[in-house]
């Protein structure tokens, strides 16, 4: 029977050792500010208690041979230096870039069709007529079909080489178009013919008229708008909406090309990089979607460090003569650029290098 009465004893009964911790003896229940005298033994064990959870759980003793060392001086970071832009302008870019896509992707009513808007930019893979649409040359430079219908039209006719010879000779008062008045009459017949041509003097020389001198000011004017240069052309609504994401990226691996042929012939003219090229590449990085591929990124990413080069080259300048032209893309344009890349599509490892690179002295 007493093995029994053994047996169905609870696990926890008093003769079993108290295991460390456990809370055997009654404590008070007070504030945890409470800064007065314990009053019995239940305040002075919740005293006892609080201070212990205060104590920290390792303490490290005192080494009477440790030596003082003072911590190396770490070297300003770019941020610290003004190299790269503030957090607060990255995060407020980057969310008014995002709203821009959003409302790039939305859309709209009453759109042209495709195949005519298609007709407002060049074809997809022509890299030298894409550079010479955005330069603002005419059409029949980079439309393949007005470039042919051109070539159509460059032969003049006889009555526009009649009327150029008039105007030419208009200016030097020299008259050699029959009036209307003297209009060349054939009679019939094969030996004899009367043109009235030939009873004019052979040279005529008047005063220079008003129309004369109206048509001389119309020419010189339009030779002064040949040898003036084109306005480039910007990334307009009609023709963002015939690019789709592919094209893109295609055309945004075009302006990385132009960078970086840019920065290998810096003095070369011909080669600028301008603020309407930036607007392009933001305009074109609106049509890029957020999930892209590995090779797409990879495209990206050089775009957003050719963008990084011309800030580091630009840097370099400042120790040099080299003088840069007045139309060059902005500091501000390239961060834009760098930030869109970096920050909408989560490439933040782009930061990193780009302390690096500007935060060398």
């Amino acid at each position: 029977m007493v093995n029994k009465r053994k047996r169905e004893e609870p696990e926890d009964s008093d003769l079993d050792e108290p295991a460390p911790g456990k809370q055997i003896l009654p404590v008070a229940n007070l504030p945890e500010d409470f800064n007065g005298d314990p009053a019995d033994g239940m305040q002075y064990l919740f005293l006892v208690r609080r201070d212990a959870r205060r104590l920290p759980r390792i303490k490290r003793a005192h080494n009477p041979y440790e030596e003082s060392v003072r911590p190396p001086v770490l070297p300003l970071s770019a941020l610290a230096k003004g190299v790269l832009p503030c957090e607060k302008w990255r995060d407020i870019f980057q969310s008014h870039f995002r709203n821009l896509r959003k409302n790039m992707m939305q859309p709209t009513v009453h759109v042209r069709h495709s195949s005519l808007m298609q007709s407002l930019i060049p074809e997809k893979k022509d890299r030298e007529a894409w550079w010479k649409f955005l330069a603002g040359q005419p059409e029949s430079e980079w439309s393949p079909a007005a470039r042919a219908e051109s070539r159509k039209k460059s032969k003049p006719s006889h009555n526009t080489s009649v009327v150029l010879e008039y105007l030419r000779n208009a200016g030097q008062g020299i008259d050699t178009v029959p009036s209307s008045g003297q209009n060349p009459v054939e009679t019939p017949g094969n030996d004899t013919q009367t043109i009235a041509v030939a009873n004019l003097p052979s040279r005529v020389t008047t005063e220079p008229s008003d129309n004369n001198l109206a048509t001389t000011s119309m020419l010189q004017d339009q030779a002064q708008r040949e040898d003036a240069k084109p306005m480039p052309r910007e990334a307009t609504p009609n023709r963002l909406r015939a690019i789709d994401h592919r094209m893109s990226i295609h055309l945004l691996m075009y302006f990385a090309h132009w960078i970086n042929l840019h920065l290998q012939n810096f003095d070369d003219a011909s080669t600028i990089i301008t603020n309407s090229h930036a607007r392009w590449m933001l305009s074109l990085l609106t049509k890029v979607e957020d999930t892209v591929s590995a090779d797409e990124m990879s495209l990206l990413r050089n775009l957003a460090r050719a963008c990084l080069r011309i800030l580091q080259t630009r840097r370099d300048l400042k120790n040099s003569d080299r003088v840069e032209a007045a139309e060059a893309i902005s500091d501000a344009s390239c961060w834009m650029v760098f930030t869109a890349v970096a920050s909408v599509w989560g490439q933040k490892d782009l930061w990193t290098d780009a302390e690096d690179v500007l935060s060398r002295s």
